[in-house]
């Protein structure tokens, strides 16, 4: 039977990039993305997010918090 390891982790809008290819690089898949923003008239380099990740578990390295 397939396991799996997740991860979540809130994220400011100007750091996703990064942590998307961290992520990736460490074998995560996203899966959700949810818009934790309370304020929407915020500036975007002020935006929340809250991602969720999934991975095979076992694989890859771990990826810094």
């Amino acid at each position: 039977m397939q396991t799996w390891e997740h991860r979540q982790l809130d994220v400011p809008d100007n750091e996703m990039e990064q942590v998307l290819q961290s992520f990736g690089q460490n074998g995560w898949e996203l899966v959700s993305v949810i818009d934790e923003t309370t304020d929407p008239t915020r500036q975007t380099d002020r935006r929340m997010y809250r991602l969720f990740f999934k991975r095979t578990a076992g694989t890859g390295e771990d990826v810094a918090d």
